[in-house]
């Protein structure tokens, strides 16, 4: 009996890397963040909020509000304040790839996301997400509840680090195969073909962390 052609191909895996992830952290992150260098700016030049006001012809009222992260701006008024208190847009901004708050996930809670060949039987928890900066990282918990799982292979720019929590598993990296057990890892450049090779335990749990540089 002839094999389907769909069965013997190899399956090239997609990292999360590449793909376009919700933003974790508060929903206000940004405007705390805006409002905050404002309020520094502000605070610097020494201006109160009333000669902010006039010079920006904004209220005194939403100027509080945006210091302390109540209300999204709009750009223009983002650049009255700035040109009021003689600070760039882009230095606002930049601010915020600085003042990103840490990202805490209970356990459990993680954003589960789907990948190349994900089914049943592999279950993907992403722990968190860069939100700007030169650096992208992805951590994420993977759950692997079947021994005959047919694994895809992966292979992305940037490096990786894998730490085995549960369970066995064979990996490989290029041509090379590594035995993991509970609190064994790799850390290796991913531009290389690689990927769970075959599942030993009923049940298998690893963390990986996928860094890679932001496109600019």
């Amino acid at each position: 009996m002839a094999s389907n052609p769909e069965e013997i191909s190899p399956k090239k895996g997609v990292s999360i890397i590449n793909k376009a992830l919700p933003s974790f952290g508060s929903d206000k992150q940004l405007e705390a963040s805006i409002g905050k260098q404002v309020r520094i700016a502000r605070k610097n030049a020494g201006v109160t909020l009333q000669q902010l006001s006039k010079q920006s012809l904004l209220s005194a009222s939403m100027l509080s509000k945006i210091e302390n992260g109540q209300i999204s701006a709009s750009l223009k008024t983002i650049q009255s304040i700035c040109h009021a208190l003689n600070i760039s847009i882009t230095w606002l901004f930049k601010q915020h790839d600085k003042d990103v708050e840490p990202t805490f996930i209970k356990s459990g809670e993680g954003l589960t996301i789907e990948r190349a060949g994900s089914d049943e039987g592999r279950h993907y928890q992403l722990l968190g997400h860069t939100v700007g900066g030169s650096l992208k990282v992805e951590p994420c918990l993977i759950t692997v509840t079947s021994r005959d799982y047919n694994f895809p292979e992966f292979q992305h720019k940037g490096v990786e680090f894998i730490y085995m929590l549960k369970g066995q598993m064979d990996y490989y990296y290029g041509t090379q195969v590594y035995h993991f057990k509970k609190g064994d890892s790799i850390y290796f450049d991913s531009d290389k073909p690689h990927g769970p090779k075959k599942i030993i335990s009923d049940e298998c749990q690893f963390l990986t962390v996928i860094c890679s540089n932001n496109p600019d």
